[in-house]
Order: structure tokens, then C-alpha cells, then sequence
């Protein structure tokens, strides 16, 4: 009996450990680096089911100190989406502005606007990469990287709320929509006197 008591505890333990290390593995997740010249966003699909992602255009900068975010940001290098549902975003973006006849804003798109699409498939990971910009009006701080996009885009009232969510209720095949990776650091970067005009 002390033997069966024995058994069926470790047996329990055993089912818990394989169930608590599957829940971790079985995300999407997202975490940091940087080089001597990009941000890198390292994208982790450890599930079983390939997907489909957006990445913001341009990923910003949080000080510590003075909550100034808007001079210290990453824009997406370029060439790096899925080209084919890249434009099936697009269209959709370029329609909800003409729908809002907001139309004088589709010649005035930056690199920096908007999102990329990218299709990640099952067990696999994406580096992204991104140029960081620091204007000459940031203060000396110490900075975090902001990731916002979703539940921004859709859940507050946004224009990206419009086409973001008809995109995300698309077919993709085999493929799953996920709206936001499971974020597992931040990166800290140091703006000094130098990077400045103060």
C-alpha cells in the first residue's frame, strides 16, 4: 500500500512538471537584443501551429526619468514582411482611409507608419530587425523599449482598430492569427550628452 502511495504521488508530480513545462513552451514569445547598429526583435513560435504576426513599423523608447518616448525609437528595416500578405494589409489600411476620407494620408505614409506581416511557421523563430534613431533633442536618460501594438490597435479607439481586426478575421490556410507574443524582457539603452544637443 506504501509502495501504491508512493507511486501514485510521483506519478502526479510527474503529470504536473510535463503539463507546467508545456504551457511554457507552447507560446509565442518575444525578447530583445542589440548590436552595434539594430534592434533586434527575436520572434519564438513554440507551438505546433505555423502563424501569422503583425510587428509595429517603428518601436519606441520610454525614459525612465522623463517619460520622453517620441526621440529615441527603431524604425523596421525594410524587405523583411511576407510580401503576399503584406499587401492584403495594405489594401486594407488604404481602404479604411479612403472610407474615412482620410485620403490625403496614403501619400504621406512614412516607414515608420503602420505594420509589417509576418508568417512564423510551427517551432521556429524570426529575428526582426530594426534601425535605432536617436534625435538630437532626447534627453539623457536611460531608455526601455515600449512594445504596445495589440491591445492598442484594437481595443482602444484607433484607426489601426478598423483594419487591423478585418485582417486579423481573414483565412490564412493552415496558418493562425495571434495578436500579441508573450513578451519575456525589455531592452534598456543609454542615451548620453553626446547623442544630444544638451
Amino acid at each position: 500500500m506504501k509502495n501504491l502511495l508512493v507511486l501514485i504521488f510521483f506519478s502526479s508530480f510527474f503529470l504536473l512538471s510535463c503539463n507546467k513545462e508545456k504551457s511554457k513552451t507552447n507560446t509565442f514569445n518575444l525578447s530583445y537584443a542589440r548590436n552595434i547598429k539594430d534592434i533586434i526583435l527575436n520572434f519564438k513560435n513554440n507551438t505546433n501551429t505555423d502563424i501569422i504576426f503583425l510587428a509595429p513599423n517603428a518601436i519606441e523608447f520610454e525614459s525612465l526619468n522623463n517619460k520622453d518616448y517620441q526621440n529615441v525609437y527603431g524604425v523596421i528595416e525594410p524587405n523583411q514582411s511576407d510580401k503576399y500578405y503584406q499587401k492584403i494589409l495594405d489594401s486594407l489600411y488604404i481602404k479604411t482611409l479612403i472610407d474615412e476620407k482620410m485620403q490625403v494620408l496614403i501619400d504621406l505614409k512614412r516607414p515608420s507608419d503602420g505594420h509589417s506581416v509576418f508568417y512564423l511557421k510551427k517551432n521556429s523563430y524570426l529575428k526582426v530587425l530594426y534601425k535605432l534613431k536617436i534625435q538630437r533633442t532626447a534627453i539623457p536618460s536611460k531608455y526601455k523599449q515600449i512594445y504596445y501594438p495589440y491591445p492598442r490597435g484594437i481595443q482602444e479607439n484607433y484607426l489601426e482598430r478598423d483594419y487591423i481586426t478585418k485582417f486579423s478575421k481573414l483565412n490564412f490556410g493552415k496558418a493562425k492569427f495571434v495578436l500579441q507574443p508573450v513578451i519575456e524582457d525589455s531592452l534598456f539603452i543609454k542615451v548620453s550628452e553626446k547623442n544630444t544637443n544638451y
